[in-house]
């Protein structure tokens, strides 16, 4: 009887432990979903915020170079001696081949199809608002490119259409942008550095073809790139202001 009083006794305070367990997980659970953000969660957010004024900065930065030289191209509009040099070393080739080929990625098909997929690819990761700066940035600064700021600067390549900035290469640079923005982590490296092999040959195929000077290409650079950076960089910095909710 002693030892059966005893079992008896052992499994009460057992339960008692357990329900005294339980209560205590319900109350770390009442008070974790009510108490104010973590600091991993402040860490997080002020990340995104950097992130976003970095974009911003740069992007801002390189539209700023693309807009200096133009004001310099109104009133000096002939080769200077970085286009000497492009020229030197990328003598024209009107009937290449790999040029022409390389110069298509800059077309209108091209732009319209490659900014599409990767607003469909940043719409997968459910980034709305890099789906938007990824289908508005790319598009609207070729035509930008095309209809206002060729027309301001005036630049001609002896004779032929307006120069500067060369909308082939901001295509392709918007793009690639776009790219680097929309890969994951781990792949920005490889896409940086393929990225920045094709923007580099198609700014070698517009000097070959002789459609640009080499600063118009280097323009179009700064302008394509630069206008999906500071783009997708203000689009997130709104999408971060919006408050944490938190479970109630």
């Amino acid at each position: 009887m002693v030892e059966t009083a005893a079992r008896v006794c052992h499994e009460r305070s057992d339960r008692r432990e357990v329900r005294s367990d339980a209560g205590g997980r319900s109350l770390v659970c009442m008070v974790v979903s009510t108490a104010p953000p973590s600091r991993l969660e402040a860490r997080r957010r002020f990340g995104h915020h950097a992130e976003a004024l970095m974009e911003m900065l740069l992007g801002c930065f390189l539209l700023g170079a693309a807009t200096l030289a133009g004001l310099v191209f109104v009133h000096r509009p002939w080769p200077n001696r970085v286009d000497a040099i492009g020229l030197r070393l990328l003598p024209a080739d009107l009937s290449s081949r790999w040029a022409a080929d390389m110069a298509h990625l800059g077309s209108l098909t091209v732009l319209i199809a490659g900014a599409a997929v990767l607003c469909v690819m940043a719409a997968m990761s459910r980034n709305w608002m890099r789906a938007l700066s990824c289908l508005i940035a790319p598009i609207a600064e070729v035509l930008i490119v095309q209809t206002v700021d060729k027309p301001l600067v005036g630049r001609h390549l002896e004779g032929t259409s307006l120069s500067y900035p060369s909308g082939t290469v901001t295509a392709v640079a918007a793009l690639a942008a776009a790219a680097f923005l929309v890969v994951p982590r781990f792949a920005k490296p490889m896409v940086a550095v393929a990225g920045g092999v094709v923007v580099v040959a198609v700014c070698a195929a517009v000097v070959v073809l002789h459609w640009h000077y080499p600063t118009d290409a280097l323009g179009g650079v700064c302008v394509g790139a630069g206008a999906v950076f500071a783009v997708d960089g203000l689009l997130l910095s709104i999408r971060n202001r919006q408050p944490v909710r938190l479970p109630g």
